[in-house]
């Protein structure tokens, strides 16, 4: 019961060192090496507009970069999971990035979801 009581606020509280998400942000979604860019998010005012996006696999492991003014914060590790989701593991437990950029953060994300999905 505890793990998910601690599951829930975690995916309803802000990313450490990234307490919002202003306009004229940028997420980026790249492969563990930092080579591969799978997914560029601009985000204009509450929507997020896709600038650029290649498939990644199910089950991939990836950072998440948010560039907030002009600088990029520390990367979040995550996997990727079906239906264009990454799970992100933040102080020990997995936190979806759809849920934590539309419930948190309060962002729009066209189709729902932050990946394209792998067929």
């Amino acid at each position: 019961m505890r793990g998910l009581f601690l599951a829930l606020a975690l995916a309803l509280t802000p990313l450490p060192n990234l307490p919002w998400i202003p306009s004229g942000s940028e997420i980026r979604i790249v492969s563990a090496d930092l080579l591969t860019v799978y997914v560029v998010w601009q985000v204009n005012d509450r929507d997020m507009i896709l600038q650029s996006k290649v498939p990644a696999p199910v089950g991939r492991e990836v950072r998440v970069l948010f560039k907030v003014g002009d600088g990029y914060r520390p990367p979040y590790n995550g996997t990727t999971t079906l239906r264009g989701d990454v799970s992100l593991q933040i102080e020990g437990e997995r936190v979806s990035l759809n849920e934590l950029l539309t419930r948190t953060y309060r962002l729009n994300l066209p189709n729902g979801r932050v990946l394209p999905e792998v067929r």
